[in-house]
């Protein structure tokens, strides 16, 4: 069974790119479907709530001295946040992000998602403004400046649903994409398959944004344990990407590396919210098994030099575990963590089962996850976009996931999304009418459905514990400073051997029950894709060098790389 939607901008992923990018192309007059997996009211990173967002205000700001310059210098390399990045920036994206986090604001304010407020508190940033007029409440993040929004984001995604569906936007909820269509080499479509009935999809559109998130979650595996017990939503698998991959799109590929300290960001044995970040702002403190205190708070601009020697000496001295400990915050303290906490993605879990057990900030400490020196991280693999949002092949728009373009959070997917929605509509109104090629749809449809049509195969699961144990491989070979060298031939013989049982794992035969197993067969396939490109790009030396984007596409089913430098508009103060 298969249904066929005609529109002028298909969006691909309806989180909060996909939902910008949307209500802005439909804004500049374009018929606009968006294809979601999950359902737009609580799709996405920011599904569950997000209580922070980092902006520049020009009247507050520049009062202050500080420009956007100094904002992408900082984020790029001078910041705290920065000195992780190292330079991996695109600065001119992330220069258009910055200055278009004041509107995007604005607009959400309009939306009816609160920011402003009668009451600041003293930790957060006392600013002048006109009298009567409501504030932000501004806090310190891992920039060098105060530039964090504290705000009501719990719902945020259910008010961006909202403002499609007023602007005739089509929603395709429980539908996840599975293949870009590509006729004389422009992209004039995608198809997909819904999770809960298995039709499968057709939509011809003149230009397609991907949006389909900016993690390949169940690749590697799971911190937890667990898949589902995650900060990342699991159902975020690289499909876009992989979906990308196959069309002939240019992606950015970082290879895996080693984490250089010891450090914590989530409760013991609870992976599925980041509770000890700037959410427990002002007071929580993170202190040693003897009450030693290690950070004052995350957010407060302590270097990271000094949080890494005070943590590194007390697993020396064996003062573990560590915990996050607001018993001496103030009531009012407590009450705006808890706040926080109940806007923050999935951290009001953490209120929930706090309460369930009969635990409180006011008199527990929490312990916390130590992620030990050393620890192996996976790598990367985003599509590759211009200052428009445009990638390689005519009509495919991207805003997440794309290249670095400030923290892996909601200013640059909300930015980036709005940008995105307005070039793809541009492009829609000069594009000719698309027309399909049947035999693609045809053995697109029957690559899809194979797992509900197989008499017999390995169950999704299966498979994807296999990609897991492979790409574990992977990382241990190029991980941090054990590079494949020329006469790393060891190295060379085991990565060469992860792509044979990639490889070999994407010829096995898979079985799907139902639908909704079709869909995750189908992440699964998405995976492998996925890590085949990332074992092949490891295997290139220029992929190691600093100071460049190393880009790969795939021709004719084959990968091809390039490099090329990372453009820095902003250097570091400190190379002045």
């Amino acid at each position: 069974m298969t249904k066929t939607i005609k529109t002028d901008v298909l969006v691909i992923g309806g989180g909060l790119s996909g939902c910008m990018a949307a209500i802005n192309a439909a804004d500049h007059g374009a018929k606009v479907a968006i294809m979601e997996k999950s359902h737009t009211e609580r799709s996405g990173a920011a599904g569950t709530g997000n209580d922070h967002f980092w902006f520049w205000d020009p009247e507050i700001h520049h009062r202050r001295g500080w420009t956007i310059p100094d904002m992408v210098r900082d984020i790029s390399f001078d910041g705290e946040y920065g000195k992780t990045k190292g330079g991996l920036m695109d600065q001119e994206l992330l220069e258009i992000v910055a200055e278009g986090t004041k509107e995007a604001v604005d607009n959400l304010e309009s939306w009816g998602i609160q920011f402003r407020y009668d009451e600041i508190y003293p930790w957060n940033l006392q600013y002048e403004a006109p009298e009567g007029e409501k504030r932000f409440r501004i806090v310190p993040q891992f920039q060098s400046e105060w530039d964090t929004l504290n705000y009501d984001g719990r719902d945020i995604k259910r008010r961006l649903t909202e403002q499609c569906l007023k602007r005739g936007v089509e929603i395709y909820n429980r539908v996840s994409g599975t293949g870009l269509l590509i006729v004389d080499g422009k992209v004039v479509g995608a198809t997909g398959v819904n999770m809960r009935t298995g039709e499968f999809h057709v939509f011809k559109a003149k230009a397609v944004v991907m949006a389909t998130g900016m993690d390949q979650m169940r690749l590697f595996r799971a911190q937890s344990g667990d898949w589902f017990n995650s900060q990342s939503p699991p159902y975020i698998t690289g499909d876009g990407e992989a979906m990308a991959l196959r069309a002939g799109a240019e992606v950015f590929i970082l290879q895996a590396g080693k984490s250089r300290n010891a450090g914590f960001q989530y409760f013991r044995n609870l992976s599925r919210s980041s509770g000890t970040a700037t959410t427990c702002y002002p007071a929580g403190r993170f202190v040693n098994s003897e009450g030693e205190v290690m950070i004052r708070h995350p957010a407060v601009r302590e270097p990271l030099r000094k949080r890494r020697e005070e943590v590194e000496r007390s697993i020396a001295e064996g003062k573990t575990p560590f915990y996050l400990d607001l018993t001496d915050a103030s009531e009012e303290e407590i009450r705006y963590v808890e706040w926080s906490y109940g806007h923050e993605g999935l951290c009001w879990v953490i209120l929930e089962i706090m309460k369930d057990l009969g635990l409180d900030f006011r008199k527990d400490a929490f312990e916390l996850e130590l992620e030990p020196t050393g620890k192996l991280s996976g790598g990367f693999l985003a599509l590759y976009i211009d200052t428009d949002c445009h990638t390689n092949l005519p009509g495919l728009y991207a805003c997440s996931p794309v290249q670095f373009a400030g923290e892996v959070a909601a200013p640059t997917y909300v930015v980036l999304g709005w940008r995105s929605g307005e070039k793809a509509a541009e492009y829609a109104q000069e594009a000719a009418e698309p027309t399909l090629d049947a035999k693609q749809v045809e053995s697109e449809e029957r690559r899809v459905t194979a797992p509900l049509n197989a008499e017999d195969g390995h169950p999704w699961q299966e498979v994807n514990k296999e990609i897991n144990n492979i790409m574990e491989e992977y990382k241990g070979y190029v991980a941090g400073w054990n590079l494949p060298r020329e006469d790393a031939e060891v190295s060379r013989a085991g990565l060469e051997n992860c792509i044979a049982q990639l490889e070999k794992l994407k010829a096995a035969e898979m079985k799907a029950e139902d639908p909704h197993e079709l869909v995750r067969c189908n992440e699964v396939m998405n995976l492998i894709d996925i890590g085949i490109m990332m074992v092949k790009a490891a295997l290139e030396p220029e992929q190691h060098e600093r100071g460049i984007w190393f880009l790969g596409r795939q021709v004719e089913g084959e990968p091809e790389f390039r490099k090329t430098p990372i453009v820095i508009k902003y250097p570091s103060k400190g190379d002045a």
